[in-house]
């Protein structure tokens, strides 16, 4: 079958350059994050892993090293960050062009299953200087899939007007690299969009529907902000304090018609096997038999995790 669309594009500045070497269950590896920031002040980290050393034909690993290896040695080298710019220094721009949302799952404090997701790539592209003033740093995604729900956002304020998507793309491995159609499905993965008020009724009038088949185009946001809330004192000067603000999503900003599952070269048998592996992964992960392996492999992140997202794409 064809490739289906999970495409993430970011343009930043680069704001920490957390690429490092380290070894797992064996393996030497490269990997970690990069994280760049578009101009809403979204900050955006970017995951990459390869292991150190090429395989061969029978996937034992050789004494070559691999290309992104060297690739992400360079990155890990080179790249200049804010973190470590000197004083009238700008830190490097850099382009993704080939993200892609992968579903992390995980155990959370209270028992449930924690899913949030995060954006692996593999090209770091550096923009060149005298791009930096054309360049439009920005985070967007056009992905494509099945919708598997619609609601009302709730938040403890009540409703807030905006609409809540859950998509599941689908992960697919590719069978022959030479033949762009022998893409196979593997796996879904939800991805929570949101669909901001001053649209909902063009979204709802579009026909949407669950199990229905679309592809959304939107940007990524991840802002952090500070508000200054005040608490009235009975007596004396009124209470004073900054409340953190984080707004993570990803925001519809069109679609396309709403189509049937069975126009992309899928089943319902298809649908009904990914959703029990699904189901099942989940159950594995809340029973703590397994953990959520994400689409590149185990990926070492020092970095601060996502806010959470807890919400059972296939709960009744």
């Amino acid at each position: 079958m064809k490739k289906l669309m999970d495409l993430v594009t970011v343009t930043g500045e680069l704001v920490k350059n957390g690429i490092e070497e380290f070894e797992h269950e064996g393996v030497e590896k490269i990997g970690g994050i990069l994280v760049l920031r578009t101009a809403d002040d979204s900050e955006h980290e970017i995951n990459f892993s390869s292991p150190k050393y090429k395989k061969d034909e029978n996937k034992n690993f050789t004494s070559e090293e691999s290309y992104f290896y060297k690739k992400y040695l360079d990155a890990m080298n080179n790249l200049k960050d804010l973190e470590h710019c000197k004083e009238g220094e700008k830190p490097d721009i850099i382009s993704i062009t080939d993200g892609s949302f992968s579903v992390n799952d995980f155990k959370g404090n209270d028992g449930n299953v924690v899913s949030t997701n995060k954006v692996y790539a593999k090209f770091i592209n550096k923009v060149e200087l005298k791009d930096y003033d054309s360049s439009v740093l920005e985070a967007k995604f056009e992905v494509e899939g099945v919708i598997e729900s619609i609601s009302d956002e709730m938040t403890k304020n009540g409703l807030t007007g905006n609409l809540i998507v859950v998509m599941d793309a689908i992960r697919q491995n590719q069978k022959d690299f030479k033949d762009s159609n022998s893409y196979e499905v593997d796996s879904f993965i939800p991805i929570r969009m949101t669909v901001d008020k001053s649209m909902a009724d063009a979204f709802r009038s579009a026909g949407y529907y669950e199990g229905g088949f679309a592809k959304f185009v939107g940007t990524v946001i991840n802002t952090v902000s500070y508000e200054e809330v005040t608490e009235k004192a009975a007596f004396g000067t009124d209470i004073v304090k900054k409340v953190k603000k984080t707004v993570k999503k990803n925001l519809i900003k069109s679609g396309t018609a709403v189509s049937t599952v069975f126009e992309h070269e899928l089943t319902q048998d298809i649908i009904d096997t990914l959703k029990s592996k699904r189901k099942a992964k989940l159950a594995e992960i809340k029973a703590g038999k397994s953990s959520s392996q994400t689409a590149e492999g185990f990926q070492k992140n020092t970095s601060t995790p996502a806010p959470q997202i807890t919400y059972n794409p296939f709960a009744q």
